[in-house]
């Protein structure tokens, strides 16, 4: 990954404001996917979210529904509707459209932030034991280790402008973590914004990334594989604090379920002192 992508990722996640409510966003390409990338609409939807409310408003919740996958390469538009805005929260609802298809809908949720008491989770036991990530081999150097390929060349290969090293996965050196987990480190490959919103939707881009891989695991498949169909159906997204993506975090993914040709993962943001940043959840179609 090169500062380069992060340049791509920035104007990525930094779509074009066509009237007050609309927005313009790039549409996906190169990345060896055939219809646009999850991440991809839940980076463009957060931000254009993020273009109608105050600055020092900061996304605590969003969830989201991917209804078509699109036309990779097109342009994409995003419309706002501002569902709420009172004194502590903003709710707004974000519709993603090509051609007046409807193919991504999101809402999320915007507060002040607050002081106030606190809880929270420990934790990976093993986390203070974990393999500093400037010691793990990049993901597509790693990857391109393998003949054949777990994913996608393109996929691979793609300038995303954020390393990502992996601890654990199928096709990591550690193999697969516990209870079956794909647990990795990311950060930004090079310069960002010093912005808060950009930040959160860069997370909301990565989330998508590899949850779903979780739930192919015990099948000895990936999404890529012959005969496997995998798509993102739905995806919740919690901030517990404001993220800076330009230092390392720790994403721990798990299965949760699969029944009935769906499957259901959680993931857990952690940073490098050990505090839970972020959780999110995602549901799955996927038929082998």
């Amino acid at each position: 990954m090169t500062a380069k992508g992060v340049d791509k990722l920035v104007a990525l996640l930094s779509p074009e404001q066509i009237s007050d409510t609309h927005f313009r966003g790039m549409g996906s390409a190169d990345d060896g996917a055939e219809a646009t990338y999850g991440g991809h609409f839940l980076g463009q939807a957060l931000a254009a979210g993020f273009g109608t409310v105050d600055d020092e408003r900061h996304v605590h919740s969003l969830h989201a529904y991917f209804v078509r996958g699109g036309d990779p390469g097109k342009p994409i538009d995003y419309f706002v509707d501002v569902i709420r805005d009172g004194r502590t929260f903003a709710i707004r609802r974000v519709s993603a459209k090509q051609q007046d298809k409807i193919l991504f809908e999101l809402s999320a949720s915007f507060c002040k932030i607050e002081s106030g008491a606190e809880i929270t989770a420990d934790p990976p036991s093993d986390f203070s034991r974990l393999p500093a990530p400037e010691s793990i081999t990049p993901y597509t150097e790693l990857l391109m280790q393998h003949q054949p390929m777990p994913l996608p060349e393109d996929w691979i290969k793609r300038d995303s402008g954020i390393d990502i090293r992996v601890v654990n996965a199928p096709w990591a050196a550690a193999g697969i973590g516990e209870q079956q987990s794909i647990r990795s480190w990311f950060k930004l490959a090079g310069e960002a914004p010093d912005n808060p919103h950009f930040h959160a939707a860069a997370l909301a881009y990565q989330t998508d990334e590899s949850l779903a891989d979780i739930l192919l695991v015990p099948f000895n498949r990936t999404w890529c594989s012959p005969g496997t169909f995998c798509v993102s159906l739905d995806h919740g997204l919690w901030f517990h604090e404001p993220i800076d993506v330009s230092n390392w975090h720790f994403i721990d993914q798990k299965a949760l379920v699969a029944k009935n040709g769906r499957g259901v993962g959680n993931g857990y943001v952690w940073s490098m002192e050990g505090r839970l940043v972020a959780s999110f959840t995602q549901e799955v179609l996927f038929r082998i």
